[in-house]
């Protein structure tokens, strides 16, 4: 089924360096029928030139352009000064990047061995391009300590316990689920997604930020 829930057609431009990915990726989009692929470019600048032209619905841009490690989350802040409204999807293989394109201004970031499929595709374009409603702000966020906010972002990206407890250093996956419980407590959650879901809801963890 090649469908999204949102039926419009998303003018989409995308940047990455690397050829071979980015033609998988055209070749991938271009099955989904919402897709309109109006640009690609393999520079920052190249990109920055086709977007303030074409001023697209939807980017779709890699972390690391050449060897500039934050080339990708720069573009995404200067681009979304011009177009505050368009829709980033933010690329990358390396888990050190995705905070810094989440605050440079990225509705959502993938990890790029993962989109294998149209399928896969249409997932993370759904995230990118879904309106966030209001009521995520209707009580306030709470204080966590450094911890609980690292273990509470990894949970987001979908990281498992023993995941987590690897980015931590730890042989262990105890000290993760002792902090897991604790922001259930905080959050009154009952599972990881409500987790999340009260997260945003309480205004702790932002859309265009987080």
């Amino acid at each position: 089924m090649n469908t999204m829930s949102n039926s419009r057609l998303y003018r989409t431009v995308i940047l990455d360096d690397e050829f071979l990915q980015q033609s998988a990726l055209e070749k991938i989009l271009s099955s989904l029928s919402q897709i309109q692929i109006v640009g690609t470019a393999a520079t920052t600048m190249e990109a920055f030139s086709i977007c303030e032209r074409l001023k697209p619905d939807l980017i779709i841009a890699d972390a690391k352009i050449g060897q500039e490690k934050m080339a990708g989350a720069t573009f995404v802040k200067n681009i979304k000064k011009i177009l505050p409204d368009v829709r980033i999807l933010g690329l990358t293989y390396h888990a050190d990047l995705i905070d810094g394109l989440k605050r440079a201004g990225c509705d959502y970031v993938a990890n790029k061995a993962l989109i294998e499929s149209p399928e896969d595709a249409r997932k993370f374009i759904r995230e990118a391009i879904s309106p966030r409603p209001e009521y995520y702000r209707d009580f306030a966020p709470p204080s966590l300590t450094e911890a609980q906010d690292r273990v509470l972002k990894l949970i987001c990206e979908g990281y498992t316990e023993d995941e987590i407890a690897k980015e931590f250093g730890s042989d262990s996956r105890k000290p993760i689920r002792n902090i897991k419980n604790t922001l259930f407590d905080i959050f009154g959650a009952k599972s990881a997604a409500n987790l999340i879901h009260l997260a945003y809801r309480s205004g702790y963890l932002h859309p265009d930020r987080d």
